[in-house]
């Protein structure tokens, strides 16, 4: 054990110099060429475009729009034509791929309009055309007419005229947040109009709709912000954003001189972005970092890439156009491109992160493709279209650019994969090793380890046990993404230790127990136990399957290592060791890879340090922020999900992590592996201090990563689809090859060591409660140890299959809700185990009644939830169920009277000693 303990400490400092560190690819936007053009040679600015639907077919559409059709449009005379054409494209797949041409449609708009709003509503399959202007006489028309366009059966349009906008604009754009659409500013009649509306669409009668006014953003100095039109809106994560613009926009013949370019467009005024958080008070605006230059007319909506970027498509720059107002004394801006080198619109891709509130650029629009402005923007299932559009004064093109969000993973490598191999099958060979010395003969050395386990040992192991794979990577990203404030979660522990040690331990050591459902049919009878065990059985068998495939989903979003192969290789490793050593290689392992797991954070953390300007001092000036340390308000009892009460944090955590001390076999077979009583209690307490410091260094670790990004956003990459993935994200980016291979396989490591227990627990569980005690109790050990080894090698079997099946699948969010109501079962255990520790006159039929009760009065909390009916933390489930259970079982238990086992409660001379 020694020699391969300082072999891994050699490999992994002499690789930490091999080599530099791994390159993460540039992610960009895909352009998809041979996307047809729109039939018309002169193109559209300003037009309309959304997709609608009905069953498995699909159309994009395009409709208004203005242009120039004469010959020559920078003739004086020449005037701005507006439109009412509609052209509609098939769909294929289920993004926005073209199947076939643009074809003319026979309907057209109920009026000839261009620089309105469009958004799709992809739940009824139509598309919303919003206000929008047109040419009338000497003047110009502006609307606030709304249109909702619905596919027929037949193929043909239909057009719906639905509650006109508040004010009549122009110049703007809308974006569908929930069940909202949003209107922001935009150039009315007399200019710029100063309002925001949203559109409730919750009823599915759109007669029903109405628009209401939501508040008008303001600077931090209270002054409101300036109205403004050409402007991009986008959402993300619930809020909804809006990027630059310009105001009071130029007509005619009007000439304007360098010097006054400011006046009329841009000016710094216009780098200003907000965002909106809708709320039940009508929401609230925040000012969130400007653009890096004033920027307008760029295609309506941002893109959504990613899981927290909002990408902005080129667009009118202001340097642009005060270097072009530059080279001629003064220009009249309507023969800009007549003798004029226009240099065309700005080509840049600026990116948006919502959680460094950041901006960077990300490529830029190919050359070969003219870069449109003031052009309609469609996004659906990850692919975007920017249609036709504006591309120099007066020109429009008829093409369209097809873009999708992709990234090239970051290529492992042959020494990353060689370490993880090495250090994989360093985990396999502790468990031969244990199988050598015959640490696992009998079923008492399989399952408890002959007793042997040094307590720090088994309090490395329980800390290893609970933090899984998942957890290593979502805490840094947690507190990366938002602040510390679930480190609450882990205060309980200080309660729930000294609990168990004082009135649970003893139980579990006194009756010499293997598995802890062996105490609910001293206190109780069979049938308790029974059910228990079976309960918590049920519930490890989708739990493996479950840390099996997550760790591997977050490896190859941002890693070329398949998932597929990454199942497989923690899976079967796992199993391996798992039959050949027993607990003994079980507990041996965790400590090992809870000291990777926490190496490895270190490792990560101090490298953030020495890589952002001012090292650990930047990193504290974050934490002393309270939005970003601990913000949670202890004053308030508020039980929604939305909560931020700092008691409802403590309590939720307490009664989530209270079963998994005291009636969770994968924990409480740990207590049992020491040689006594005050070496189990020694274990335990490591374990507080393991809990606390080790959590505390993985949000730290998040925290540095926010900064370092924030520092450096354009290393991060938009196509990120999960912030989960920000931790190996940075490990491929920045670590040297070889160490990026010894972090990751603490990711492995976390998760074996999750599996590992799940599947020597179950095993015991079955083998212990079903086999040995009511299928064959005349078995001999020889035999149980056999079935106990099969059941390690059928259950990881089981967990790898249906992970696998998982990943092919993408039913992630169904398997996760299956989980969630297994869980409703493993709910009520805690209280089951505290009503027979702490209450003396509960008999077998009162627990089982209030095991019952608790399990329905959760699964009728979580109807009323998602049926909107009440709005109940989720967290707070294992708390009402813990106090259904254990209340009802006090009352039952008056009812349904039966013998007291008092030796069996803390009240007897049991609950106060142990070995």
């Amino acid at each position: 054990m020694r020699l391969y303990l300082k072999t891994l400490l050699v490999i992994t400092v002499c690789l930490f110099y091999w080599g530099g560190p791994n390159v993460c690819a540039d992610s960009s936007v895909n352009w998809e060429e041979g996307y047809p053009a729109l039939p018309d040679e002169h193109g559209f600015a300003g037009g309309y475009a959304g997709v609608v639907s009905r069953g498995d077919e699909r159309w994009l559409l395009f409709a208004g729009g203005a242009n120039f059709p004469a010959k020559d449009p920078f003739q004086e005379a020449v005037p701005k034509t507006y439109h009412d054409v509609v052209y509609k494209l098939r769909l294929k797949g289920t993004g926005l791929s073209p199947d076939g041409q643009w074809e003319l449609c026979q309907e057209t708009l109920p009026e000839k309009l261009a620089y309105g709003a469009s958004v799709t509503l992809p739940e009824r399959g139509s598309v919303l055309f919003i206000g929008g202007m047109r040419s009338e006489g000497d003047g110009s028309y502006v609307s606030n007419a709304v249109y909702e366009v619905i596919l027929g059966e037949s193929g043909s349009l239909s057009f719906s005229k639905l509650a006109d906008l508040p004010v009549a604009v122009s110049a703007t754009s809308a974006c569908l947040l929930e069940d909202k659409v949003y209107v922001f500013s935009g150039v009315g009649k007399e200019g710029e109009v100063q309002g925001a509306w949203s559109l409730d669409i919750a009823s599915e009668n759109a007669s029903d709709w109405q628009w209401f006014e939501i508040a008008w953003p303001q600077y931090e100095s209270g002054v409101d912000a300036r109205a403004r039109g050409h402007h991009v809106t986008g959402v993300r994560d619930g809020k909804l954003y809006v990027f630059g613009g310009r105001a009071k926009q130029v007509a005619g013949d009007a000439r304007v001189h360098p010097d006054d370019i400011n006046s009329i467009y841009g000016t710094d005024d216009f780098r200003d972005a907000y965002a909106f958080t809708p709320g039940a008070q009508g929401g609230a605006w925040k000012r969130i970092a400007d653009l890096p230059y004033a920027i307008s007319a760029a295609p309506a909506n941002a893109v959504q890439a990613g899981a927290s970027h909002l990408l902005l498509m080129g667009g009118v720059n202001l340097e642009l156009l005060q270097s072009i107002m530059g080279r001629k004394d003064e220009i009249g801006l309507n023969e800009l491109g007549h003798g004029f080198s226009h240099p065309g619109f700005s080509r840049d891709i600026l990116a948006y992160h919502t959680i460094t509130n950041t901006w960077s650029k990300q490529g830029e629009i190919p050359a070969e493709y003219r870069s449109p402005v003031t052009a309609p923007v469609v996004s659906y299932n990850g692919d975007f279209v920017i249609l036709s559009g504006e591309w120099s004064p007066k020109l429009r093109t008829s093409g369209m650019l097809h873009g999708a969000i992709e990234s090239k993973k970051a290529a492992f490598g042959v020494v990353n994969w060689i370490v993880v191999v090495v250090y994989l099958l360093g985990m396999v060979g502790i468990g031969y090793w244990f199988m050598r010395r015959e640490a696992a003969s009998s079923t008492d050395d399989y399952f408890r380890g002959g007793q042997r386990v040094p307590w720090w040992v088994a309090g490395l192991s329980i800390f290893a046990t609970l933090l899984s794979s998942i957890t290593f990577m979502a805490i840094p990203a947690l507190s990366y993404a938002s602040n510390w404030n679930k480190w609450v979660g882990q205060w309980p522990i200080l309660l729930i230790v000294p609990l168990v040690v004082f009135a649970y331990l003893p139980f579990f050591r006194g009756l010499n127990i293997t598995s802890a459902y062996e105490y609910l049919e001293a206190r109780f009878n069979l049938m308790v136990r029974l059910l228990a065990s079976a309960a918590f059985m049920i519930f490890h068998i989708g739990r493996i399957a479950i840390v099996l495939y997550l760790p591997a989903l977050a490896l190859s979003s941002v890693t070329n290592i398949p998932i597929i192969v990454a199942i497989v290789m923690i899976g079967v490793l796992c199993v391996i060791y798992t039959v050949m050593g027993g607990i003994e290689a079980v507990v041996w392992t965790d400590a090992i890879q809870a000291v990777v797991l926490l190496g490895g954070a270190l490792g990560c953390f101090f490298l953030v340090v020495f890589n952002v300007d001012g090292g650990f001092g930047a990193i504290t000036e974050t934490l002393s922020r309270q939005e970003k340390f601990i913000s949670l308000d202890w004053g308030s009892f508020d039980i929604s999900s939305k909560t931020n009460s700092g008691w409802m944090f403590f309590f939720g955590f307490f009664f989530a992590m209270l079963p998994s001390y005291t009636s969770s076999q994968d924990v409480v077979q740990r207590y049992v592996t020491t040689s006594s009583y005050k070496e189990a209690s020694r274990s335990l307490w490591v374990n507080i201090l393991m809990s606390m410091v080790g959590s505390a260094i993985f949000f730290a670790l998040g925290t540095a990563l926010y900064v370092f990004y924030k520092q450096a956003p354009e290393k991060l990459d938009p196509s990120m689809m999960s912030t989960d993935g920000i931790l190996p994200f940075f490990i491929m980016q920045n670590l040297p090859v070889g160490v990026a291979g010894v972090i990751i396989a603490g990711v492995f490591a976390a998760a074996q060591s999750t599996v590992s227990s799940s599947l020597n627990s179950v095993a015991a569980a079955f083998v212990t409660d079903f086999y040995g005690r009511v299928f064959k109790p005349q078995s001999s050990d020889h035999q149980r140890l056999n079935v106990a080894r099969n059941v390690v090698i059928i259950l990881g079997a089981l967990g790898i299959g249906v992970a696998i099946w998982v990943a092919k699948s993408n039913v992630k969010s169904a398997f996760d809700a299956f989980n969630t109501f297994i869980g409703f079962i493993l709910g009520p255990l805690a209280a089951m185990f505290a009503l027979g520790i702490f209450v003396k006159r509960v008999g077998g039929v009162a627990c089982l009644l209030a095991g019952l009760l608790g399990t329905i009065s959760v699964a009728v909390l979580k109807h009323f939830n998602d049926a909107g009916v009440v709005d109940v933390w989720p967290l707070l489930n294992g708390m009402v169920c813990f106090i259904v259970t254990f209340v009802s079982g006090c009352v039952l238990g008056l009812i349904f009277k039966s013998e007291t086992k008092i030796e069996l409660t803390i009240y007897g001379k049991r609950g106060s000693s142990a070995d």
